[in-house]
């Protein structure tokens, strides 16, 4: 399995001088597979899709907020006549995936919808465990408002973990260890410090001492930290990535390529 990351920010698409080590994209990871692409969310880190050949296309959306859907008008691949794009997200909001996405992606926000893209675009709800093909997904909810999936993709040989936009209580980390258990690479929500999360909580992200306390319970392999806070710019992630220990351990770089 290949892992790309395409995006790690959170909330909402950061740019300048101090942002171009860890990346001003918002949240999208690419996992490949001989005959397999599919994209962890669709926030403007997948504008930046690499080529993927003649792979399958899937894209799993965690929860329909904007920073996480915002790319995929942009999809390079959304534009090509022969290629089939299955969009797979849990319906939230009294909505099923196709209307929790047409909501953006149609006027009077966006001038087309969906359909009107060269693509054929097939939308699914899931409430459950599912297959694409030879990969295994597993979900579970988490606590975010509005709501949020967390995934677990694997290929019968390797496994990865997708946990953003998710706060961890005490209850919560132990279902999500669980969840985790014996994972070869777990990417946590870790927005805030322990004391920006101090008078945060209740908005749905987590912390890196939660996340290493998640890691320790479930036995998982390695763990990179996503969903970067809009404020924190590359000197902040390097000093808060000094105090963890271990090569198993980081924060997320946009473009980092890892192979299991």
């Amino acid at each position: 399995m290949r892992i790309t990351i395409l995006g790690a920010r959170g909330s909402v698409a950061m740019d300048g001088i101090s942002m171009t080590e860890f990346g001003g994209a918002t949240s999208c990871i690419l996992l490949e597979t001989d005959r397999e692409a599919v994209f962890l969310d669709a926030g403007t880190g997948i504008v930046h899709a690499p080529d993927i050949g003649n792979r399958n296309i899937s894209v799993l959306i965690t929860h329909p907020h904007i920073d996480h859907i915002v790319g995929l008008p942009f999809f390079p691949y959304i534009t090509q006549k022969d290629r089939r794009i299955d969009i797979f997200a849990v319906p939230r909001f009294e909505s099923d995936t196709g209307s929790m996405l047409k909501r953006l992606i149609s006027p009077p926000l966006w001038p087309l919808t969906l359909e009107e893209y060269k693509s054929n675009v097939v939308c699914h709800d899931i409430n459950s465990d599912f297959n694409i093909r030879n990969i295994d997904v597993k979900c579970m909810d988490a606590s975010h408002p509005g709501g949020v999936s967390v995934f677990r993709i694997s290929d019968g040989i390797h496994s990865v973990v997708y946990a953003t936009d998710c706060e961890i209580d005490e209850k919560e980390g132990e279902a999500l260890a669980a969840f985790s258990k014996g994972a070869d690479l777990i990417f946590l929500d870790a927005q805030y410090t322990d004391e920006e999360y101090s008078w945060r909580k209740g908005y749905g992200h987590s912390t890196v001492r939660q996340g290493l306390n998640i890691m320790k319970m479930s036995g998982a392999k390695s763990m990179r930290f996503i969903h970067h806070d809009p404020a924190h710019n590359d000197e902040m992630l390097r000093n808060m990535e000094k105090e963890l220990t271990g090569d198993n351990t980081a924060f997320a770089r946009e473009g980092e390529v890892i192979s299991l």
